[in-house]
């Protein structure tokens, strides 16, 4: 099964709706970006589509917990594997960013450190009360990449951001919406495409050209220099995560993750 998924509605016909499913997490490693971002491009291409929701549809309240931690664990991937990643999902962020498309993200549950860049990216945040959302890849051992963090500081400014992305921090609902990084909470799961589309319909009620000119002018400069410093920010992020007290940390974390998995014996 498809880790992406797309569905164009019926009501209102100008919308899709990207679905992840990827159980049991989904986590995003290089095919999941690579399906995200031919199902991104194909939506954007159709003049017949003006906005996209993006779900999750995992069993569990989980948006998705994140880049897949063996694409960022030195031992288990290569520099050229780590660097086609990084440039697949930065063309897919930057793309996501500014997009003529008016996006939505419905956030059920967790929203960690690659699913929430996702979500900064997108032009309205919805979560469910239980939720958070945050850059938590300090607790790990690796640092946030320099234009995830300029995203974060312009959504909420500097200070907050920092404070976030030092201390490895996942808010949840109500603090998020105090620091603007999320722009409604709803009760649960199921609430979240009515909201999204409800969002949606006044945005579209608007001829399009103001909406798309109007985005493209808050949004380009920094969608350009996050395009233009990818190949840079890709070497980076190589060096970081070869680093051998990164490749230590991800060894834990791996070998945490590994336990967890293991099936408990039944008394």
């Amino acid at each position: 099964m498809a880790a992406v998924a797309v569905e164009k509605l019926e009501t209102p016909k100008s919308v899709a709706v990207i679905s992840f499913g990827k159980e049991p997490v989904n986590s995003m490693d290089l095919d999941f970006w690579k399906q995200l971002k031919a199902a991104f491009e194909g939506l954007e291409a159709d003049p017949a589509v003006r906005g996209v929701v993006f779900q999750s549809t995992l069993k569990k309240n989980i948006f998705t917990a994140g880049l897949d931690i063996k694409e960022l664990h030195a031992r288990s991937t290569t520099e050229a594997r780590l660097k086609e990643m990084w440039l697949t999902l930065t063309q897919t962020l930057s793309g996501i960013y500014g997009s003529r498309l008016a996006t939505v993200a419905a956030i059920n549950g967790a929203c960690p450190a690659g699913g929430c860049v996702l979500a900064m990216c997108c032009d309205y945040r919805i979560i469910t009360w239980e939720g958070s959302m945050g850059l938590n890849e300090v607790a790990l051992g690796i640092p946030v990449p320099r234009m995830w963090c300029g995203l974060m500081a312009l959504l909420c400014g500097a200070h907050p951001a920092q404070d976030m992305l030092l201390s490895a921090s996942m808010p949840g609902s109500t603090d998020l919406r105090q620091l603007g990084l999320v722009d409604e909470i709803v009760e649960k799961p199921g609430d979240l495409m009515p909201s999204a589309l409800t969002q949606l319909k006044k945005w579209l009620k608007f001829p399009s050209q103001g909406f798309v000119k109007t985005k493209a002018n808050m949004r380009g400069t920094f969608c350009q220099r996050w395009r233009d410093q990818m190949e840079a920010e890709a070497e980076e992020v190589w060096k970081a995560v070869s680093d051998p007290a990164s490749v230590a940390s991800l060894d834990e974390v791996l070998k945490r993750l590994a336990g967890a998995a293991k099936p408990k014996a039944k008394l």
